[in-house]
């Protein structure tokens, strides 16, 4: 048995340690199968031949609510889709072949998703990783897949942008307040959007599910509207990365475990 483990002095300054190290790791390896993430929200990857083909998790919104809640795709549409393609597994076959999509955009879709989950992933912090060998069913998956090492240098550039929202009191569990000051500036589209959501009660997740976008560039945003004085967070609440900082993590564990997919 093999195992990931960072000193412990580290484990308090890097909640995404694990993550990350497990990914390189395993990527290296060429290792085809699922990795169970334990953490705060914790997920799954799935692998094969050691490139990022998945990823979900409870923190962000999966493939099917990015391109539902975002209307990009009815409901009928993609359950008809969905059931269809259920015999053989191939989505996003089904959903090119209907038109609902082109090959970029599941392209665009799946690796943004995949990208999402890591970062919520990681920003909550990840106890332990555990190991199940096989072939991965995801309901979307990114072809060929990610490559861990570029993926793990794009979860540390997230991260850093997350502690400067630990700065505004931002977090995924934040309840954002709209302030809608008078003299505002101009609010774009995207953010205008989001500010219509923001209601002291939604979290920075929950408005991210509910508008089918990503928790990154949802929280991205939501730190430009506290910067720019239209919402506010009152008040701060403790931020994932200090709460994950306080978890013990443990090694990544390589023996299999009975796993979902679908």
């Amino acid at each position: 048995m093999t195992s990931d483990a960072q000193p412990s002095g580290d484990l308090a300054r890097d909640p995404a340690g694990v993550l990350t190290s497990a990914l390189i790791r395993r990527g290296r390896q060429r290792f085809t199968g699922t990795l169970e993430m334990d953490g705060s929200p914790g997920g799954s990857v799935s692998m094969r031949d050691g490139l990022v083909v998945a990823a979900s998790t409870p923190g962000a919104p999966g493939p099917e609510p990015l391109l539902l809640r975002s209307g990009r795709i009815g409901d009928a549409d993609w359950t008809e889709a969905f059931t269809a393609a259920a015999p053989d597994g191939r989505l996003e076959r089904e959903l090119i072949e209907r038109g609902l999509l082109g090959d970029a955009g599941v392209q665009v879709i799946t690796r943004a998703a995949v990208a999402d989950a890591l970062f919520a992933m990681a920003l909550g912090g990840v106890h332990t990783c555990t190991a199940a060998p096989g072939p991965p069913a995801p309901l979307l998956e990114a072809s060929p897949g990610l490559d861990t090492e570029r993926a793990a240098r794009e979860i540390r550039r997230r991260l850093d942008l997350a502690r400067s929202w630990h700065q505004l009191g931002l977090s995924a569990r934040s309840r954002p307040q709209s302030r809608r000051p008078t003299d505002s500036a101009a609010v774009n589209p995207h953010r205008g959007e989001l500010l219509a959501r923001v209601n002291g009660r939604r979290t920075a997740r929950d408005i991210a599910f509910t508008l089918g976008r990503g928790l990154f560039p949802v929280m991205s945003d939501l730190a430009i509207l506290i910067t720019d004085g239209l919402i506010t967070v009152e008040p701060p609440l403790a931020t994932d990365l200090t709460a994950a900082s306080a978890r013990h993590q443990e090694p990544d564990r390589s023996q299999p475990v009975q796993t979902r997919h679908g």
